[in-house]
């Protein structure tokens, strides 16, 4: 078989495989708890929902069913304890979980993202270490925080073109996410699991540790409800107050990120 380049380890003559934007062990857990309802895929470059999910065939064997399979299988295991609940807005919550395993898959995801939206694939290419359990140091540039998503209730003005007038957090997403600094407008990467909105901002590998405290005082002034997860902690505990369903779909929808703000 002749060499080509895998999206995750590099070149390599090991067999190509089809990888989905969701694992099909997390997207089977979803529908099964829609009821029977159809889930859709937003697409932002071309500004619809699709119903069939996005795949990409740039990733082989070895790693699609060896270290991305492992992943899979821890976010399937936290998903089926915790993930998989709708939580009711003030709710207190509390989660446990492994950091880096949770970081590396949630990187993982906006990588997949990334390369099949062709916007900030780029910024993951030095991450790749650590999103393959090859070098846990070098994540440390990745800040990641947790934010609850509860119910909305829509107005009638609201609620057209079949939006119903309370709208859930029943999907996963991956995206983009906007808050408001004194300088202006920031985005970072999103990944929502139901209630749980994860959210992964990258700060440059040569930070200083100083620089990234200020990042995190700033980040957490704009979204108060929100928590930092650190590699020293294996559990959070947090209200669900942090943005209704409705506005963070809104959200998701509006922000993209361009190549020249990676």
């Amino acid at each position: 078989m002749s060499e080509w380049e895998c999206a995750f380890c590099g070149p390599t003559d090991a067999k190509r495989t089809r990888e989905h934007l969701w694992p099909a062990s997390l997207h089977r857990r979803v529908a099964a708890l829609l009821d029977g309802g159809e889930q859709k895929f937003w697409i932002a470059r071309l500004g619809k929902a699709l119903s069939n999910e996005p795949t990409i065939r740039d990733v082989c064997a070895t790693c699609n069913n060896g270290e991305l399979s492992s992943l899979d299988n821890y976010i399937c295991r936290v998903f089926d304890r915790e993930f998989s609940l709708i939580r009711e807005r003030g709710e207190e919550v509390k989660l446990e979980y492994d950091y880096h395993l949770l970081k590396r898959w949630l990187l993982k995801m906006s990588y997949n993202s990334a390369r099949m939206s062709s916007s900030d694939a780029a910024l993951f290419q030095p991450l790749l270490p650590y999103i393959m359990g090859k070098n846990q140091s070098i994540g440390r540039s990745v800040k990641l925080f947790l934010e609850m998503t509860y119910p909305s209730h829509l107005t009638e003005e609201e609620a057209h073109d079949g939006v119903p007038m309370t709208v859930r957090p029943a999907i996963n997403r991956v995206g983009f996410v906007g808050y408001e600094t004194p300088a202006g407008m920031k985005i970072v990467r999103a990944v929502h699991l139901r209630s749980f909105s994860f959210l992964l901002a990258f700060l440059p590998p040569t930070a200083k540790a100083a620089s990234m405290q200020a990042f995190v005082t700033e980040f957490l002034s704009s979204r108060p409800a929100a928590r930092e997860l650190r590699a020293s902690m294996s559990q959070v505990s947090l209200h669900c107050n942090g943005i209704d369903c409705w506005s963070s779909i809104l959200s998701g929808m509006t922000h993209r990120l361009k190549p020249k703000e990676t």
